[in-house]
């Protein structure tokens, strides 16, 4: 069966504020994460050349500002130089974190979504009320969220101008509430009506 699996983790504000208005970041992990859909991997070669940037350049930005979104999956020698395949840390990995006011700012590399959520929204805004409603009755049949939220968390969305109707606002509340566990939410919906999934052919058969 096909369906869509978003890994909600909570970040760093350092690692954000890395992302958040610098363009090139933002260009190297789109470009890391399109290119390593299904478990696919790159060199660090070809995603520089996929870039237009010089190697050094993608290196020094992997190696200082983007540690957390990337590892090593392989490496193999050619004419005596060993070359490393790459892949996101997290494939499926939306990145959240909580700021003054309960603001909460994203990092979605998958969408190019990068910024506060009031402002930026979600992945999932471009699907139909039909849609989100399909994938959230998944999401409570299967215990992933609670079918109704608590004050605190409704004051939440409301404070970054969100319904809690789309799946990914629930989504993000059952990451928060898991922070000071260590926990992370993964949410996995049926996909075969998901414009988003799709729009850019990213399907994980179960």
């Amino acid at each position: 069966m096909a369906s869509c699996q978003m890994e909600i983790i909570y970040m760093d504000p350092t690692t954000y504020t890395a992302v958040s208005d610098h363009e090139m970041r933002q260009a190297i992990l789109g470009e890391l994460f399109r290119s390593c859909r299904k478990g696919r991997k790159i060199t660090k070669q070809d995603l520089a050349d996929a870039l237009d940037i010089k190697y050094q350049q993608l290196v020094y930005q992997l190696s200082n500002h983007l540690q957390d979104f990337w590892k090593v999956v392989g490496e193999k020698k050619v004419r005596g130089t060993r070359m490393e395949y790459i892949a996101p840390s997290n494939p499926h990995g939306i990145y959240i974190c909580l700021g003054k006011d309960r603001r909460i700012y994203m990092v979605d590399p998958l969408a190019e979504i990068y910024g506060p959520l009031d402002e930026v929204g979600l992945r999932c805004d471009k699907c139909s009320v039909e849609e989100a409603e399909h994938c959230m009755a998944s999401l409570v049949e299967k215990r992933i969220v609670p079918r109704d939220l608590g004050i605190s968390e409704r004051e939440t969305l409301s404070s970054n101008k969100r319904s809690g109707l789309r799946p990914l606002d629930r989504g993000i509340i059952e990451a928060l509430k898991g922070v000071a566990f260590g926990d992370r939410c993964v949410l996995v919906i049926p996909c075969e009506r998901c414009s988003f999934m799709n729009r850019h052919n990213i399907v994980m058969i179960d």
